[in-house]
């Protein structure tokens, strides 16, 4: 669990790093260049460290075709195209919807199924965070025409969609098929920045493309480096170990860092809707957590015991994979 928060408190940088820099270009630019470079410099280091693992099987193409398009391309362009208009702990916030929809395409791709436990480990966290994403903000203008969710809202729901259906693809590539996870992630950033790269030039033109050149620049490495290089490769290698689920349910923790950044550097301020969606937060990771270690516990217990174990592994972790 150290590695997982460690993890999200990185990941959590992300969000308010990415709210300066989209004020400073476009969705579709800002997507592509960052992208396109941690993909080169993954595949710089894939080719040059491990060349042995530098090779694609030509049955695979359709899966990274599924991760560059979708949890690249589609991903970050929504993603920034929101966070245009929202505060970053309420984007994030709106994020932590990702379990239920990583649990609802792995049912239908995989015939993944949770326990009673685990459902309602995630309808606390859910119940948790309603009251914060009905919630205005100061910092939010004002949008009329829609009472509930807006257009923003919609771009950042429509991103953890492209999110949860990438990790499954992703998954699959890593778990099933042993590509590494710099691999994976570099072609799969570089392809989805090629792409959105190509969208800014046809739609924007080949104009400035940056209002503030070298701050534009120091907080785009900054961003890579955290949350392409390390992050993502980080997160790639905890597939291993942990469900597809189980993994988008610890996103929950993005939120609280993320709130806590947003309040010390962007001043974005923290209401009692933060504190009451981290109990309940917190409470239903703990469940989930605590059901899918008691799964692995029944399933590795040594057959020589005399216990009678499942035949079969639970649905959504990974040990028997």
């Amino acid at each position: 669990m150290i590695s997982i928060i460690l993890l999200h408190a990185l990941f959590a940088t992300s969000i308010p790093i990415g709210k300066v820099l989209v004020g400073m270009s476009s969705p579709f630019f800002l997507s592509g260049v960052r992208m396109l470079i941690a993909g080169i410099l993954l595949l710089g280091y894939q080719y040059f460290r491990k060349s042995e693992d530098f090779k694609l099987n030509k049955n695979h193409w359709w899966l990274y075709a599924q991760i560059m398009f979708i949890s690249i391309y589609l991903k970050y362009i929504l993603r920034y195209w929101g966070l245009n208009y929202l505060p970053s702990g309420k984007m994030s916030f709106l994020l932590q919807l990702a379990p239920f929809m990583v649990a609802f395409f792995s049912y239908l791709l995989f015939n993944e199924r949770l326990t009673l436990k685990k459902w309602f480990a995630m309808c606390i966290a859910f119940v948790g965070l309603m009251p914060l994403l009905l919630a205005g903000s100061s910092t939010e203008p004002i949008r009329a025409t829609f009472s509930f969710f807006l257009l923003p809202e919609l771009a950042i729901i429509g991103s953890l969609v492209a999110h949860s259906l990438g990790l499954i693809a992703m998954r699959q590539l890593i778990r099933q098929h042993g590509y590494s996870a710099p691999m994976t992630n570099g072609i799969r950033m570089f392809g989805g920045g090629l792409l959105a790269l190509m969208t800014s030039f046809a739609y924007e033109g080949f104009g400035t493309p940056v209002t503030n050149g070298p701050s534009f620049a120091f907080w785009l490495i900054a961003i890579i480096i955290i949350s392409n290089i390390i992050c993502h490769n980080f997160y790639a290698s905890l597939l291993k170990k942990y469900s597809a689920t189980f993994l988008s349910l610890t996103d929950f923790l993005g939120p609280i860092f993320v709130t806590i950044y947003g309040c010390l550097f962007l001043g974005e301020c923290i209401t009692w809707h933060f504190f009451f969606a981290g109990f309940f937060v917190f409470a239903g990771l703990y469940l989930f957590y605590s059901d899918e270690l008691t799964e692995i516990t029944k399933i590795t217990v040594p057959q020589s015991s005399g216990v009678s174990t499942p035949r079969t592994a639970p649905a959504m972790t990974f040990k028997q994979k």
